[in-house]
């Protein structure tokens, strides 16, 4: 909880929080957890202060010097960050749909795992910043500094404006736990001016950055999986050059991978069906331990409650081939702790096949 001594010195203005932050430079505030929604701390000196899940939206940080703040899965929703001072602040997890952070300092910045929807970023400097996994939709890079930045499994649409974007370079992989990104592209280069810019259409269509620069990549070689689309405009995420519906669904392939077995993510099955031979589509048919097993991820947008009589009648029917482990798992819990869900499957199908 947030140090009620802190809080006082801070509901006295800011003038006052400065001079006692000046005098009193060793000390980093602890405000977590608090509410302090609609707070004016325009030009605040906030560096270091830890506002983890603390209650910011629509809160004023114009001009603050905000950088080593910890905003971990703070919600900082219409909050006006503009101009303020953001290098190394961590949000992770942090809620920064709809904020302001035209013309902020966000170098070295962690924004893994964020809610940046509709979030304006306009003139701002996010060189070096962490972008792994952050939501973009809808929000507004036009003249942004994105150079260095690492943007492995960022989720874009064709709302997110990417005009005029200042970017030499990107990095499309990273450490989470040793804070290394990698993979450089382009490769051996930089992008020429405006370069970024032209590209980001095809990025939008197509997060396998891989195939996007590297000029020897051929089509039929980066498809090499069966996954179709629900909807003819649906985006489809790429990893390993493999097609999948969204990031949660690549989640539960690296936790897949980095165990060891044998997975076919989103491919077709041939087989007889109550209704004749038809094509099944599983999202993850896994065989671990000389077992087969189904992992599904449910999700309301394509698993809606109508649909799942379906569902059923489809289990049974990959039943009668002897797959006795079909489970459904809820897409958030997938998100957020993919490692739980497959140690999870995987228990149930010990149990099942001993």
């Amino acid at each position: 909880m947030a140090i009620d001594k802190h809080l006082l010195i801070l509901e006295q203005g800011i003038e006052i929080w400065n001079q006692w932050r000046d005098e009193n430079p060793n000390i980093k505030p602890n405000l977590y957890d608090a509410n302090l929604c609609d707070v004016n701390l325009s030009r605040a000196n906030l560096c270091g202060v830890n506002f983890s899940r603390t209650d910011l939206s629509n809160a004023n940080f114009s001009e603050a010097n905000l950088s080593n703040a910890n905003f971990s899965e703070a919600n900082l929703r219409l909050a006006n960050l503009s101009g303020a001072e953001l290098c190394h602040a961590d949000f992770h997890k942090a809620n920064l749909s709809r904020a302001n952070l035209c013309d902020a300092n966000l170098t070295l910045a962690n924004l893994y795992s964020a809610n940046l929807v509709g979030a304006m970023f306009f003139d701002a400097d996010l060189r070096g910043a962490t972008l792994f996994s952050a939501n973009l939709c809808f929000a507004n890079f036009n003249c942004a500094n994105l150079t260095g930045a690492c943007i492995k499994d960022w989720e874009i649409n064709s709302k997110t404006k990417l005009d005029k974007v200042i970017c030499e370079y990107l990095y499309i992989d990273y450490d989470f736990e040793e804070d290394i990104k990698s993979a450089k592209r382009p490769v051996n280069r930089n992008f020429a001016l405006d370069e970024f810019s032209s590209l980001y259409k095809q990025i939008i269509e197509n997060t396998d950055f891989d195939f996007i620069f590297n000029k020897n990549s051929q089509v039929e070689n980066y498809i090499s999986n069966q996954g179709i689309k629900f909807y003819p405009d649906q985006k489809i995420y790429t990893w390993k050059n493999l097609h999948f519906r969204s990031i949660t669904e690549i989640k539960i392939a690296e936790s897949l991978d980095n165990a060891g077995v044998l997975f076919l993510p989103n491919c077709l099955s041939r087989l007889n069906t109550t209704k004749g031979r038809a094509n099944i589509e599983s999202d993850f048919l896994v065989c671990y331990k000389g077992n087969w097993g189904i992992l599904e991820v449910d999700g309301e947008s394509y698993h809606p409650p109508e649909s799942r009589f379906k569902e059923q009648e489809r289990e049974r029917d990959l039943k009668e081939y002897g797959i006795k482990v079909i489970e459904r798992f809820e897409a958030n819990i997938c998100y957020e702790n993919p490692d739980s869900v497959v140690k999870k499957f995987f228990h149930i199908m010990e149990i099942t096949y001993s």
